[in-house]
């Protein structure tokens, strides 16, 4: 074969295209999974956030709980592939009636989450977790 004969093969340009196009695909394909992934994740940790001042004291309306509750739950599927924020479910859902553990669980949770998302956790201290913006009564 003289040089430029195996470009000029039209089997090797078939060749060549087909697997460009099976590798392009691929790529984008787990692209896409782990878009999704993390889109699903960052719409369970905002839910769980946007719900936590039904944690507050005496703010316990039973729409805003339950949706917080809802999305806790939610997370053990979602977050399935993440230990550290299974590890802190865990810890949670077994210390739940320990009220004077409830908020280090939470925080712990959220942290977990946040730093499964990438979420940068250096201006949100621990009080920000717990001290939710809330309707004026």
């Amino acid at each position: 074969m003289t040089d430029g004969s195996l470009i000029n093969n039209p089997w090797f340009v078939l060749g060549s295209s087909l697997l460009s196009g099976v590798i392009a695909v691929i790529i984008s394909t787990c692209c896409y999974r782990n878009f999704e992934k993390r889109k699903v994740k960052l719409d369970c940790f905002r839910r769980l956030l946007g719900a936590r001042y039904a944690l507050t004291n005496g703010q316990h309306s039973a729409g805003v709980t339950e949706a917080f509750f809802i999305a806790l739950n939610e997370a053990v599927v979602i977050y399935s592939d993440t230990p550290s924020v299974i590890s802190a479910l865990k810890t949670l859902q077994a210390e739940l009636q320990r009220n004077e553990r409830f908020e280090d669980n939470v925080v712990t949770l959220f942290r977990a989450m946040a730093d499964n998302l990438n979420i940068d956790r250096e201006t949100l201290n621990d009080s920000f977790f717990l001290k939710p913006f809330k309707p004026m009564p």
